[in-house]
Order: C-alpha cells, then structure tokens, then sequence
C-alpha cells in the first residue's frame, strides 16, 4: 500500500504540548462533473461477460463527503509526577474501514472509480486512496512513544483515518452507469490526557469517551 499523508494532534497539559498537526474535519461537497480517461485502466469492480464497454465519459459526482474517524484508541496509561521515563502506547482495534466500490453494471474498474474521485477533490492522488482489500484494520499500526517530562496524568494514544464516500453517474454509449465508492486515506494520531478537554473534533472526543469516560474532568 502506497504511504498516505499523516496529521498528528496533541492535546495534553500545557507544558506537554510538543506539537500541533491538522486534522481534516467532515467537509460536505456539491454535485460535479468530471471527465473520465478513454481507457479502462484495470480490472472490472464487478465482472461481469454481459455489460458492455464503457471506455469514456463524463463523471458526475454528488454526495461526497471526507470525515475523519477513529480506528483504534490505546488503554489508559497512568504516570505519576516526577517519572521521566519514555512510555510505549499500543492502540487497540476500534474500527475498520472497509473500501468499496459498486456500479450498476462491470463496465468501470474500481481503478478508473477512484482515479475520478481524485481528479474530482483535486488535491488528492489516486495513490493516497485505499482500493478494495484494503481494509484499515490491515493498516500496520506503530507503537507511540512519549517522555512525560515528569507531568503525571492519564495518557491515551489515538488513531483515525479519512473516510471519503460519494456516489455518481457516468454518461455511457447509450446508458446512464450508477455507482458509490467508499474509501479511505490520510493516517491521523492524536495525543490525549483525561482531564483535558479533547477539543471539537468527532474523532478525538469519541476517543476520549471510550478511553476516559464520559467527562473531561
């Protein structure tokens, strides 16, 4: 699997924070058009002996939204003031994000799919967009390390991805071609320590409730 963009966030006591990443929030985009390569690059999504070829035509996007959601979140480890020691946070599975792309009929591969949606959001590559098979639960998860400098809390390590998922339609020879797509890229961690306020993102205040519980106090 191609390497895929990463966003970090840290939100831990003040004297802790090292360093702020951004994080993509749920973005919502208007009905598009695009225009689709004159070559089928890859094997049909759904094969099928019947569908005739569909080797152009112009793809109109509608309904697609990015949102980041959480796929594994770490136990609660405990550090009491003074310890200086490096702590390794294992995250545990929350979530997997399965890839999919449906058609109507097995005239467009899930490559050529997924290749328009990325000429659609412009400024993603088709490399950065996992295909079917690609579940985020298969996604190697590296263990976190990090030096308390003596600050005592209650730390969680988190990790989401980038949902994205939109249906459309191709203008085909003599057909209309319906389909969706759900997909996911972008790895995302974030930093917590209960009793700080996790902040608005989704992602990160539901990581916060399973590991901490409800409160931010």
């Amino acid at each position: 699997m191609p390497p895929r963009r990463r966003s970090f966030l840290r939100l831990l006591p003040a004297a802790l924070v090292l360093a702020a990443g951004c994080t993509t929030t749920g973005t919502t985009d208007t009905a598009a058009t695009d225009t689709a390569a004159t070559a089928d690059p890859g094997p049909s999504a759904k094969a099928s002996a019947t569908a005739p070829s569909c080797p152009g035509g112009t793809f109109r996007w509608t309904g697609v939204t990015r949102e980041v959601r959480l796929t594994a979140v770490s136990p609660v480890v405990k550090v009491d003031d003074g310890d200086r020691g490096w702590i390794t946070f294992h995250t545990r599975l929350v979530r997997n994000i399965v890839p999919r792309v449906d058609t109507s009929d097995g005239s467009l591969s899930a490559r050529r799919v997924l290749a328009a949606l990325a000429r659609h959001l412009k400024l993603w590559d088709l490399g950065e967009f996992a295909a079917p098979g690609e579940d985020s639960a298969h996604h190697e998860r590296h263990a976190v390390r990090m030096n308390p400098l003596g600050h005592g809390a209650r730390f969680v390590e988190a990790k989401g991805v980038t949902v994205i998922e939109g249906s459309f339609t191709v203008a085909c020879p003599g057909r209309a071609v319906y389909g969706s797509v759900s997909t996911w890229a972008v790895d995302h961690g974030a930093s917590l320590a209960c009793g700080v306020d996790p902040g608005d993102e989704a992602w990160v205040k539901e990581a916060y409730r399973l590991a901490c519980g409800g409160g931010t106090a």
